[in-house]
């Protein structure tokens, strides 16, 4: 009897797909192993396919949109369905420029042929389970980047609302959950699903608060003080609040946001837990939506 062995692609323009799906199927036909191969889009899609299938091997392009920038490839080792997969990335960037949990892989450079490419898929396969290397606990992540997507288009949207111009969003960062919130003033909302739970965290500094309670109170203001502090809840219950009914529907469950006031603000986290840093800028200043995934 054969062996099912389903193989993850990651690849928006099916180059990759086209490369390997029928001669891996011809070359693997008198063997033991009979190929699945599931292709997704971007990040967005796959992290979508891996909440219900499981996968022998992830094979992924570096250049796919919503991957880099978002949650899918921080949590390879960590979600159910792809923590024991083989994977297998093909890009032109150093090791170096990605992120740590996809150092721990075979990494092949382009320009790459078909037949580099099959016979390392078939190296693999051969093997027996994968021997997945230990990524480090700031590389595990395992929060749904669908969670992060709806909260980020919830965030720039309500923004915009209030009349806040000129957002730019920075690349998304792995960070210790055991260093301090980023900013002044924050707001924390935790989460739970049945395949994991943590926070979601929303810290200004002073430049971007200011900016944004002046909008939503209509007045100008130019400190921090007891009057506008709780604003940070409101604008963290605004945000959530756009993005819950999106959220909910990915089986995840919020909690009513507790503010922290002061730079340096800590949320205690078990060891194992990992984060996700989002930094983004205003014309006045700075705000971050840091994500913390704690193992369940």
């Amino acid at each position: 009897m054969k062996t099912r062995k389903t193989i993850l692609i990651v690849d928006n323009n099916s180059g990759l797909d086209n490369l390997v799906r029928e001669p891996l199927g011809k070359l693997l036909r008198d063997s033991d192993i009979a190929p699945v191969v599931v292709r997704a889009k971007d990040g967005a899609e796959a992290a979508i396919k891996t909440e219900n299938q499981k996968f022998d091997m992830v094979l992924i392009d570096t250049e796919v949109p919503r991957l880099m920038d978002g949650g899918f490839v921080y949590g390879l080792h960590t979600y159910k369905n792809t923590q024991d997969a083989s994977l297998i990335v093909v890009t032109q960037r150093d090791s170096t420029d990605l992120p740590d949990s996809l150092r721990h892989c075979t990494m092949l450079k382009k320009p790459i042929t078909a037949d580099e490419l099959i016979q390392t898929m078939i190296k693999i396969l051969n093997s027996g389970p994968a021997a997945v290397a230990t990524a480090t606990a700031s590389s595990k992540y395992a929060v749904d980047v669908r969670v992060i997507n709806a909260v980020i288009k919830a965030t720039t949207n309500v923004f915009a609302q209030f009349g806040v111009q000129n957002i730019t969003m920075g690349k998304a960062e792995t960070k210790s959950p055991h260093e301090s919130l980023m900013g002044e003033i924050s707001s924390v909302v935790e989460i739970k699903s049945q395949s994991y739970s943590g926070y979601l965290a929303i810290s200004f500094d002073k430049g971007s608060y200011l900016e944004v309670v002046s909008v939503m109170l209509m007045e100008e203001q130019t400190e921090l003080n007891a009057e506008n502090q709780d604003a940070v809840g409101e604008i963290n219950n605004i945000i959530f609040g756009n993005a819950k009914s999106e959220i909910t529907n990915f089986g995840v469950q919020l909690t009513v946001p507790k503010v922290l006031i002061g730079a340096g603000s800590l949320i205690t986290c078990p060891q194992g837990s990992a984060g996700m840093l989002i930094p983004f800028a205003t014309t006045k200043g700075k705000f971050y939506l840091t994500v913390i995934a704690v193992p369940v």
